[in-house]
């Protein structure tokens, strides 16, 4: 077709004599100063090719704000070129608003000898930056225009240009901690270091940080209630349960160098030989979760539910019992289930973050509970109890006595015994374990 490719041709580009044809930011060592960026589809790293290749590959780099970083730069020569020239990269700044059409130079000058005139050339160092890059988190557009300068044997100064590298660049907040549960082996996966920058940019405190985590996660789209225990499977299948939520909701936070805390709390069941009683046999959520309209189908409980209208009671006396078909989510007493949960631990002061159910942090006055499974009995008077239990784990389901029968709870038969309001529980016992 006219001004087009004829179907089975490939499209060549246009031979300059000289051009950038490809950089490497995250070279796999220690000189790098990158964050190892992964893709969660392949659990490869990025850095494992050059990030830009010109015309088939542009993927995002990451570093620790103010770092400098260096580059490892290839050439394409088509045509005589020189044999020595110095190459210079220029762009915008990314710390203050510049003048419409002033460049810094990034880069160079740096001297250049090529072995040969024709073909590839990789530079033998990785080419330093001249200035560091912000210093504060946020995720920037890198944009450079490379030349190549040199002087004729006449003394006639020379510029050729080789091309536009585009980059999308972040920047954190601080060192992070490498193989965090669930995490790459180093760095991180590329959509929560784009979601982590872009939430935090700007911020400065702890504190600020893990709340604009918190915030920012419904943007994800992923959802709660779904069958996925780790990040990558999460962000493969569109959401997960708590305990890959609790995974990443910690290494968003983590990604700027804030270390949270994780903890599972269990329900501990107490059982009464002589009347089979058992108090608790779950703690029962009515909240749909996150980005759910309604509790998941792949993993709610559906029935009816025997609310208890006044708790204590004696097996003998009358009880009123509301009768309600509704769907809840229910996490088993014991070792095998539980809810999993960040802390925050920040001048002086523990936050609770629940990524599942709650869209902001809950202060707590405790210390972070150690991860060790004793039992631990919670009064009413707890402020775990009063400002996150009660909210957001409003039942409690066991097997009790009542108007004369044994009110059981047998999942299988989609039977739910009886639920008890948690704030009109006198005591709870609960387990703590990472």
């Amino acid at each position: 077709m006219p001004g087009g490719t004829r179907e089975g041709e490939v499209d060549m580009h246009h031979a300059e004599p000289l051009a950038i044809y490809s950089l490497h930011f995250d070279r796999g060592d220690a000189d790098s100063g990158t964050i190892p960026l992964w893709n969660p589809v392949t659990d490869t790293r990025l850095g494992e090719l050059p990030e830009w290749i010109r015309g088939h590959r542009a993927e995002p780099i990451a570093y620790v704000r103010g770092t400098r970083p260096s580059v490892r730069v290839s050439l394409l020569a088509n045509h005589f070129v020189p044999s020595s020239f110095e190459l210079s990269a220029f762009g915008p700044s990314l710390s203050t608003p510049s003048s419409p059409g002033t460049r810094i130079r990034w880069l160079g000058p740096h001297p250049v000898n090529l072995e040969r005139t024709a073909g590839w050339s990789t530079l033998a160092e990785p080419v330093p930056f001249n200035r560091p890059l912000p210093n504060h988190i946020g995720t920037h557009a890198l944009e450079l225009q490379w030349v190549a300068e040199w002087t004729d044997a006449d003394g006639s100064p020379r510029t050729l240009f080789l091309g536009d590298s585009q980059h999308e660049l972040f920047t954190t907040g601080a060192p992070m901690r490498h193989g965090e549960t669930g995490a790459p082996v180093s760095g991180a996966y590329a959509p929560l270091v784009r979601w982590s920058s872009r939430w935090c940019a700007g911020l400065e405190s702890r504190k600020d940080i893990c709340d604009a985590v918190l915030r920012g996660l419904p943007e994800t789209g992923l959802r709660y209630g779904v069958p996925a225990w780790t990040v990558r499977h999460m962000l493969a299948v569109g959401g997960g349960m708590c305990g890959g939520w609790y995974q990443l909701f910690q290494q968003l936070a983590n990604i700027q160098g804030v270390r949270l805390e994780g903890r599972t709390l269990h329900l501990m069941p107490r059982e009464d030989a002589r009347t089979d009683e058992v108090r608790w046999e779950a703690m029962v959520a009515v909240a749909p979760g996150i980005n759910q309209p309604e509790p998941s189908r792949l993993t709610r409980l559906h029935g009816r539910f025997q609310d208890c209208a006044h708790y204590p009671f004696a097996p003998d006396e009358p009880v009123e019992l509301l009768g309600r078909v509704e769907s809840r989510y229910a996490f088993m007493a014991g070792w095998d289930d539980g809810h999993c949960l960040n802390f925050l631990e920040d001048s002086g002061r523990l936050y609770l973050y629940d990524a599942c159910f709650r869209g902001e942090a809950v202060e707590l006055d405790m210390p972070l509970p150690p991860a060790d499974g004793r039992p631990v009995r919670l009064g009413k008077d707890s402020s775990l109890r009063r400002r996150y239990l009660h909210p957001t784990l409003p039942f409690l389901m066991g097997t009790l006595r009542a108007h004369g029968r044994l009110w059981e709870v047998d999942l299988e038969r989609n039977a739910f015994g009886i639920t008890v309001g948690t704030e009109q529980v006198p005591e709870i016992d609960i387990m703590w374990t990472r």
